[in-house]
């Protein structure tokens, strides 16, 4: 039940018809067939169906609050999903930003590479601020880049809805397909809660693995440090990443840092189509929006300070 209700909505909705295929086949079709069990069909079928009533119910909440989720406004998380609210058409500045940003590199002049909306800083060695400054998606690739880095097969998930992981890692050698860890990955401006957490935990469940890492540059409140105690999940801040990278060999560290800070390395990506996203203002404040409005109206929390 707790598996079902901390993930994804098709989970619950495969228990909930697990259990009706056992009430309505597996049930009378076992226990039916001998006459000293076949009392127990009328005890034990009623209680499957009240089972997948149940896990059917669950599955409904839980497709419900990720409709909701996905079209809620997210100003106070800056790695949100996306969002249904409207946002303003592309002014003739956001246009020109649009422009700049997607233009080929070989085709601007070399002074554009370090001004694209504002200036973009090389750092020359890793640092919290650093990591603090890196967007989201980039944020997961260099994560995801670190596990190879150190000789592990990592993967990445798709853009949209990532069912709680960002990152899966493989280092079963007999069977290579096997997911041995699951990552998630949160370049939130604040302390993760113990519900993304939870999350992971079932996701360990799902893809049937005891290992998982949460990074966060930010932390975590005490009630996920807790939880994540007791259910095998290595809560990874910012100072512990810092650590990490840093124990890189130079080579590593620099190609890693390179992967990090090239190109627009501050500007958030869309988390729905990829696209880069441009700043917005609106009665709430300021925020990003995606650049490809209103193909896409994804909106993301922009960090204090912008």
């Amino acid at each position: 039940m707790e598996i079902a209700a901390t993930s994804d909505w098709k989970v619950g909705a495969g228990l909930a018809a697990a259990c009706a295929f056992a009430a309505a086949v597996v049930i009378p079709g076992t226990l039916g067939r001998s006459p000293f069990l076949a009392g127990l069909v009328s005890l034990f079928s009623p209680l499957a169906w009240l089972v997948a009533f149940v896990f059917a119910v669950i599955a409904f909440i839980r497709f419900t609050k990720q409709g909701s989720v996905r079209r809620k406004s997210v100003a106070n998380a800056p790695v949100g999903k996306p969002s249904g609210a409207s946002a303003p058409v592309l002014s003739p500045g956001d246009k020109a930003l649009l422009r700049r940003t997607f233009e080929p590199a070989s085709n601007r002049p070399s002074a554009e590479a370090s001004n694209s909306g504002e200036a973009q800083s090389r750092p020359t060695a890793w640092s919290l601020d650093v990591i603090n400054r890196i967007e989201w998606k980039r944020f997961e690739d260099v994560c995801c880049a670190f596990y190879r880095e150190k000789g592990i097969r990592a993967e990445t998930t798709a853009l949209g809805p990532d069912g709680g992981v960002d990152i899966r890692l493989f280092q079963d050698e007999a069977d290579p397909a096997r997911v041995t860890a699951v990552v998630q990955c949160k370049a939130w401006n604040q302390a993760v809660g113990v519900k993304l957490v939870r999350e992971l935990r079932g996701v360990m469940a799902h893809e049937k693995t005891e290992k998982a890492f949460f990074m966060a540059p930010n932390g975590y409140t005490e009630d996920a440090r807790a939880f994540a105690q007791a259910n095998r999940i290595t809560l990874l801040d910012g100072k512990l990443i810092l650590a990490m990278f840093e124990r890189l060999p130079e080579a590593s560290r620099q190609r890693l840092l390179e992967l990090a800070t090239q190109g627009d390395w501050t500007t958030p990506t869309c988390p729905s189509c990829g696209a880069r996203m441009v700043k917005r203002e609106s009665k709430r404040g300021r925020f990003w929006g995606c650049s490809t409005y209103p193909r896409c109206r994804a909106m993301l929390g922009m960090r204090a300070g912008g």
